[in-house]
């Protein structure tokens, strides 16, 4: 299981919805944005998108491909790099955040 389109669908509705591109007009900062998908959602549909994160990470990608996959499919405009993370390493701290 790794990029099928459910995953894409439930990080669309997930990421997406939070990170679009106006996203910092919203929020301080990422770690903002991510707490309001927390606090928002419901516990079913991060459950789901933690599982879609845990699908996306068992396949290596360059940055270019995360970066594709991130803003041209999943509609999530945040750039890791503005904190000195790769997006498997943020992904991998989104997806802690869905679990807790």
């Amino acid at each position: 299981m790794n990029m099928n389109s459910e995953n894409i669908d439930v990080l669309g509705q997930l990421l997406g919805c939070y990170f679009h591109q106006d996203w910092p007009d919203e929020f301080e900062n990422a770690d903002q944005a991510l707490q309001a998908i927390v606090e928002r959602e419901p516990r079913e549909q991060l459950i789901a998108g933690a599982k879609a994160i845990e699908a996306l990470l068992e396949v290596e990608r360059s940055e270019e491909d995360w970066r594709t996959i991130m803003t041209d499919k999943i509609g999530c405009y945040f750039d890791p790099e503005s904190e000195g993370l790769t997006y498997a390493a943020w992904l991998r701290k989104v997806r802690e955040a869905f679990r807790t």
